[in-house]
Formats: structure tokens, C-alpha cells, sequence
């Protein structure tokens, strides 16, 4: 149970840094998708597909899509 934990507090970790990273991130990756693994950028492609084939661990890998457009989630 304290490595899903870990895992679970890394991911979150990650995300964050995705947050506080959004502009510079935005200048670098324009509407790609982006692998981030302990506060870095580990892969980078345009489409899920291709960074899902270049990511080592996807699975315990924060994936984000990175755009100035706002996410409309449907629930």
C-alpha cells in the first residue's frame, strides 16, 4: 500500500509542476502531448498514440495535453 501511495503522490507531484510550468511549457510544446516524470519533460508528440509508443512506463507517467484552449469535460 505505501507504493501506490508513493506512486499516487509522485503523479501528483508531477502534475503540479505541469501547473506551475503552463507558460513555459505552452512555448515549448504547443498542442502536444507531454510525458512528465519527476518534474521533467521525458517524451513529447503530437498525437496520444505517439508519445504512448515512446514513453517507457506510461502507466506511472503524468501525460498532459498541452494547449491554450480550454478542456471542456463532459461528465
Amino acid at each position: 500500500m505505501a507504493r501506490i501511495s508513493e506512486q499516487l503522490l509522485a503523479f501528483e507531484e508531477d502534475r503540479t509542476w505541469i501547473e506551475e510550468n503552463l507558460e513555459e511549457l505552452l512555448g515549448k510544446y504547443p498542442e502536444q502531448w507531454i510525458a512528465v516524470k519527476n518534474g521533467q519533460v521525458i517524451a513529447s508528440a503530437p498525437d496520444f498514440e505517439s508519445l504512448l509508443s515512446i514513453v517507457p512506463d506510461p502507466a506511472h507517467t503524468c501525460i498532459e495535453f498541452i494547449t491554450k484552449e480550454p478542456l471542456e469535460m463532459v461528465l
